[in-house]
């Protein structure tokens, strides 16, 4: 009898030890011998067991990996184990999603060195073993699976989208989103109290175009809906009050705010307004393309047949002047008052003038948001109430009664 060991072909696996119990798989190395155990299927029960290993590619040695065996239990063949791990080849894990499974298992379990998998076992951690049913298994792949796939199409989505924006010959794709995609977005997380205004904003829009007989009219729903317009007013009244209390002209700021929630000047309006254009020109140009006219915000009415003018100062602007012009209670208008209802009867007298034919303007009605009443005295509220009530065309509202009606309605919200 020789003593000469038998050689296999050569950095591979092959199946060297047969028997009634099981076949028995090792790595050969470059002389044919065998030298690693790479995995075991047994003929008696449904078994399969893996070890993981790789090979360097400098010296050819072997190593086993730090999972060094995965048992499957419940299947018969290598063929019929989950895609997911390799059945050939160096490492026992065959997808990304597979391995970004088992990293975070092992950053959790950094002892654990065995893993089962099986169709009816219960799932166990222990410090250095780990048991995993299958269907449990399976769901968190799927899961990693998906997410992968969803980041990998919103990268490509947003590359398409900004170069969009520097080169007019690529065009972007209507998006809309599949079934289910909400609630798997929202499974991420455990707690919704950072979310911001822009967030129920955009929920409460999503609420809102979805078809009335797919909601669930029931209390919980409601009560959510309300939970988001109050959590929403509330913020609106932070920001309002943070403007409010600049010491500067911020003009500017006032138009962005009213421009992103133009639903509060909409209710400053005795009929339904919707917003047509912020800063629209509404005509008086020269020849010499001068002198042409701007509004803060134009809307137009439900019907559709007139408009509605609205201009926008700032809380800083004076109401009175200081000094009464005839004691106790007749004050004259401040120089910013007079010179704001002046502004808005010039737009309505040169918007219909401009745009009466095509735009249909039946005395439009103007609005000017100018002050705080609160900072005015006895007499001066009194004969502020005269003056404004005494205006035919332009009907003149302070800040602090816009604010005002944001806490009301968020006070009707908050109602029990």
């Amino acid at each position: 009898m020789s003593d000469t060991p038998i050689k296999y072909p050569s950095n591979q696996e092959n199946l060297i030890a047969a028997s009634l119990l099981s076949d028995v798989y090792f790595y050969c190395d470059n002389e044919g011998q065998a030298i690693f155990k790479t995995k075991e299927v047994f003929k008696n029960e449904a078994k399969i067991v893996l070890y993981p290993y790789s090979v360097s590619p400098t010296d050819g040695i072997v190593k086993s990996k730090r999972i060094q065996r995965i048992e499957f239990l419940g299947w018969n063949n290598l063929e019929d184990i989950p895609n997911d791990f390799k059945v050939t080849g160096k490492y026992g894990l065959r997808t990304q999603r597979t391995k970004a499974f088992f990293n975070g298992l092992y950053s959790r379990y950094r002892e654990a060195r065995v893993f089962t998998i099986g169709l009816r076992s219960t799932s166990k951690f222990k410090a250095d073993h780990i048991t995993l049913n299958w269907a449990d298994v399976k769901g968190i792949l799927n899961d990693l699976g998906r997410e992968k796939y969803s980041y990998d199409k919103e990268k490509s989505l947003l590359i398409t989208k900004n170069l969009a924006k520097i080169n007019n010959t690529i065009r972007t794709v209507k998006r809309v989103a599949p079934a289910g995609e909400l609630q798997r977005l929202l499974n991420r997380y455990d707690s919704f109290e950072k979310i911001n205004a822009h967030d129920l904003n955009a929920l409460s829009a999503i609420l809102d175009l979805v078809p009335p007989t797919l909601i669930k009219t029931t209390a919980n729903f409601i009560n959510s809906k309300e939970k988001i317009n109050k959590v929403y007013i509330e913020d609106l009244i932070v920001k309002f009050e943070k403007l409010m209390s600049s010491p500067k002209d911020n003009e500017k700021q006032w138009q962005e705010f009213f421009g992103t929630n133009a639903w509060i000047l909409s209710h400053l309006f005795p009929f339904e307004v919707i917003l047509r254009k912020q800063e629209a020109y509404v005509g008086g140009k020269t020849f010499e393309n001068q002198d042409g006219r701007i509004i803060d915000f134009l809307f137009e009415n439900g019907f559709k047949d007139n408009y509605a003018l609205l201009e926008v100062k700032t809380h800083k602007k004076e109401l009175l002047k200081k000094k009464a012009y005839r004691e106790p209670a007749a004050f004259a208008m401040s120089d910013d008052l007079s010179g704001g209802i002046s502004q808005c009867l010039d737009q309505k007298d040169t918007f219909p003038k401009t745009f009466g034919k095509e735009n249909p303007s039946f005395d439009p009605k103007c609005l000017l948001i100018i002050g705080q009443k609160e900072l005015l005295s006895k007499h001066q509220k009194s004969c502020f109430e005269l003056l404004r009530s005494g205006l035919k065309s332009v009907d003149i509202v302070t800040f602090d009664e816009v604010l005002l009606k944001l806490k009301g309605l968020n006070k009707v919200l908050n109602f029990k």
